[in-house]
């Protein structure tokens, strides 16, 4: 590490001389950087976040970590180019770390964990966690696991080439000191947004959809930071239904990254394989509810007298009631409906107790 920090040393020193007596200190760009700093770094930072994390949810999470889309080669390929040269990461360590992080979420062993590790350093110090897990023995194992082309095994053997371009080329357009500036900006995304954003305050601190065995929460609700993090934050959505390409679960979510991937497919290059969406977890819901109707005999007694009450029969009840959930038009009583709210608390009690009838 030491001798790669020398030789960035160097090489910007070296930039810096060349250019001051070439094109100049501020490169090509770089008057206009100097003109508006703090506009232009806000513009760009938000871009840049926004384009990385992109690549990095579509490419190496959705598609090649849990398979539940198929991106074409040529759209991925350049995805994964864009990654390697703005945070030095490849697929094949992104994706055997992130399997066993979904492995042990939550746990001992898990290397993104807020709960195991505490908040401010999961948020601050999450990169060098990860740079760690990716030589442990168990996500060596990982790693034979995953197919490689030459260009991704170039790109894993590569790291930090791709970040040396990528810098190159931005102290060239904007000079030695503003393009210093923004290829730290640029370096800083991931550990920022993606180890950082998501899997510090994501298993931290929201709402939660489903039960699952780990602390993961949906904040899809901070709009502005879950659209440049393309969908990530709804995270409990996707540590209940891992394989599905899509994070909304819910009519008021919404997952940026999931709208990009229906464009790709209606241009023929992507292929979405598992989705999982609201009018899925309506009826998921409508079945919870009714066996909870059938197994607690509280409420089966109390839908047989409203159907007593209704002039129907309890089975007939329990279609309406199932069909209603899953957000058919079906019209019933208000009895019904608040039968149905006070059903709907108890499964939630439940769920958040980790209680369930025999």
């Amino acid at each position: 590490m030491l001798k790669l920090i020398s030789f960035f040393a160097l090489s910007y020193a070296a930039l810096w001389f060349i250019l001051s007596h070439t094109i100049g200190l501020h490169g090509f760009l770089g008057h206009y950087m100097a003109a508006h700093p703090f506009i232009i770094m806000g513009i760009y930072g938000s871009f840049i976040a926004h384009i990385t994390i992109t690549a990095m949810s579509l490419s190496f999470h959705r598609h090649h970590t849990h398979k539940g889309v198929v991106i074409n080669r040529w759209v991925d390929m350049p995805m994964q180019i864009w990654l390697w040269m703005i945070t030095s990461m490849s697929k094949v360590d992104w994706v055997s770390v992130h399997i066993f992080h979904h492995a042990h979420s939550d746990q001992p062993k898990d290397p993104h964990s807020p709960l195991q590790k505490g908040l401010a350093r999961a948020l601050v110090l999450g990169v060098f966690d990860y740079t760690r897990a990716k030589s442990w023995p168990e996500v060596e194992k990982i790693k034979k696991t995953i197919p490689t082309n030459k260009l991704e095994a170039f790109m894993h053997k590569h790291s930090f080439t791709g970040p040396y371009i990528l810098t190159f080329v931005t102290i060239l357009l904007f000079g030695p000191l503003w393009g210093g500036v923004l290829a730290i900006l640029n370096f800083l995304v991931s550990p920022m947004f993606a180890i950082g954003g998501v899997n510090a305050l994501a298993h931290w601190w929201g709402y939660r959809n489903h039960v699952t065995t780990d602390n993961s929460r949906n904040l899809g609700f901070l709009f502005p930071l879950n659209f440049i993090i393309c969908g990530e934050l709804d995270h409990n959505n996707h540590h209940a239904h891992m394989r599905s390409c899509s994070f909304r679960h819910k009519w008021y979510e919404f997952d940026i990254g999931y709208l990009y991937l229906k464009i790709l497919r209606t241009l023929r290059l992507a292929d979405l394989r598992n989705v999982y969406s609201p009018a899925t977890l309506k009826q998921e819901l409508s079945k919870k509810i009714v066996e909870l109707i059938e197994k607690d005999y509280r409420f089966k007694k109390r839908c047989e007298e409203l159907a007593s009450e209704l002039n129907t029969n309890y089975q007939e009840l329990k279609i309406q009631i199932e069909a209603y959930c899953r957000g058919e038009k079906v019209k019933l009583e208000k009895s019904v409906r608040e039968f149905m709210e006070e059903v709907q608390r108890t499964l939630k009690a439940n769920q958040r107790l980790n209680l369930s009838y025999i």
